[in-house]
């Protein structure tokens, strides 16, 4: 108890809060840029950090990392651009509300379940680490492939217009999710012996395309702004209060976050994902989702923000990234001779309680930092189309190159744009692409591990845990056909 005292006299100096706010700055602008992130945005500040204080280094990296989670929902709600794989899920209610009028009032339930979602994982991060830390160890490979299957079967629940066009969405996203070189075997798969594919296809470069370039390709059509006709109404104020008003859907997003962040291989894209769509199971008003529900963004912001603090703790204690910005942040510990592992808070439990503090406080400095500049960025979506188009355009376009720096990945963007234009003319569900596109290769990859070690299925009710979520997959596919049965038989 002493040692976390310490550690919050020491963040809250002067120095150290101001340390907080330019890294939750920084980290806000990089996340709003597709195909930045948290991961690029920590990645660049590692060099910058070589003779600075360790504190005031992780401190950098903990605003960077929270405000880049954030970030990303700003274009996700105002342009139905993703600004980090993990805001993907927003675009599906937070753009319709954009072109409703209602941007204000989108980005302030962003930013308010953001803020929620991520100071109770960073709260569980600072009290129960060496608690919780214990839970990843029952979560081996075929826990992990049980546990994507689950979110697998979300597809059937989540067609709600047409059960056909659901599967075939996410089975067409499962076929993406396999190209490139087999992570057991090594072979190349539908590469087509472009050199470019063996790594796969970019995920960011994918949804650029898939949800940015389509709308700018519908903008131009329809020759108007984001929000038509529509004049801005309603404040930031109003999307707050949905999160509070909707407390069950931000607590259990909140939870589901928390839970996928310390399982290492599911990250903050599979958490938002998978909320979302909870989310909209679980409400009775599941079928306006994907019109500009509110809940839709609330439930999705709130997982994703969730998964930073408990990512950490399997970094932490094990020396496992929970995900890809962990294992960069890995590396600025290890800079400054901060190991993880059991030996980690004996050696080092000063500087790691200010840093835990970091990112608590920087779940409010995300606030203080977005109150003044959100305004002004919503009135983005009354723009005139013939600015805003090329604007987009350009935007998706540096986005993708910027990712790896390939060109290809630009083609990949052109190309996912275009099928997506006609895929939402065709009304295909995009959430049941995106949940195989997410959930597929970690699918795969857990089931491939598991077999070598069993030999066989035997998995799925030996380990106490795969039997409850082979358990719950069967619920969460059956429940839908039989409520869609009962519908049908009541509508008779």
């Amino acid at each position: 108890m002493t040692e976390i005292l310490q550690g919050l006299l020491s963040a809250i100096t002067p120095v150290n809060l101001g340390f907080m706010l330019l890294g939750t700055f920084v980290g806000i602008i990089i996340g709003a840029l597709p195909g930045l992130g948290p991961t690029t945005g920590i990645a660049l500040l590692i060099p910058l950090t070589f003779g600075m204080n360790p504190a005031h280094a992780l401190l950098l990296a903990a605003g960077i990392y929270q405000g880049a989670m954030y970030g990303g929902s700003i274009t996700s709600v105002l342009l139905g651009i993703p600004g980090t794989p993990t805001n993907t899920a927003t675009c599906f209610d937070g753009y319709p509300l954009s072109q409703k009028g209602r941007s204000y009032e989108g980005l302030g339930a962003s930013l308010v379940a953001s803020a929620i979602g991520g100071f109770f994982s960073c709260v569980c991060l600072l009290l129960f680490t060496p608690i919780v830390s214990r839970v990843v160890l029952f979560f081996g490979a075929p826990e992990q492939f049980m546990l994507a299957m689950v979110g697998l079967g979300i597809i059937a629940a989540s067609s709600h217009e047409s059960l056909a066009k659901g599967i075939l969405s996410g089975f067409f996203g499962l076929a993406i999710a396999t190209i490139g070189y087999d992570a057991i075997t090594g072979y190349d798969r539908f590469t087509f012996g472009i050199d470019y594919m063996a790594d796969g296809v970019e995920f960011m470069a994918i949804v650029v395309g898939l949800f940015g370039l389509s709308q700018a390709i519908a903008l131009a059509e329809e020759a108007r702004t984001i929000a038509g006709d529509t004049k801005l109404s309603g404040s930031l104020m109003d999307g707050a209060k949905a999160v509070f008003k909707n407390w069950k859907i931000t607590l259990r997003s909140t939870v589901m976050g928390m839970f996928l962040g310390i399982t290492p291989g599911a990250g903050g894209s599979a958490a938002s994902m998978l909320a979302y769509t909870t989310a909209q199971n679980s409400e009775p008003d599941g079928d306006t989702f994907g019109e500009g529900n509110i809940k839709g963004v609330v439930a999705p912001e709130a997982a994703n923000n969730a998964t930073i603090g408990t990512a950490l703790i399997p970094t932490l204690a094990f020396g496992i990234p929970g995900s890809p910005t962990c294992a960069v942040m890995m590396g600025l510990l290890m800079i400054h001779n901060i190991l993880p592992g059991p030996q980690l808070f004996m050696e080092s439990s000063s500087t790691l309680y200010t840093f835990f503090w970091g990112l608590i406080f920087t779940c409010f400095a995300i606030v203080v930092v977005s109150l003044p500049l959100l305004k002004f960025f919503a009135k983005v979506t009354v723009v005139p189309y013939q600015i805003l188009v090329p604007a987009i355009v350009a935007l998706c376009f540096i986005g993708s190159y910027s990712i790896r720096g390939y060109l290809f990945d630009v083609f990949v963007t052109v190309f996912f744009g275009i099928l997506g234009y006609f895929l939402k003319k065709a009304r295909f569900p995009m959430v049941c692409f995106v949940l195989g596109l997410v959930l597929g290769q970690m699918a795969e990859t857990n089931l491939s591990r598991s077999l070598i070690i069993y030999g066989d299925l035997s998995f799925l009710y030996t380990r106490p845990i795969t039997l409850v979520l082979t358990i719950l997959l069967v619920a969460v596919i059956v429940l839908p056909i039989l409520k869609r049965r009962k519908t049908a038989r009541d509508a008779v």
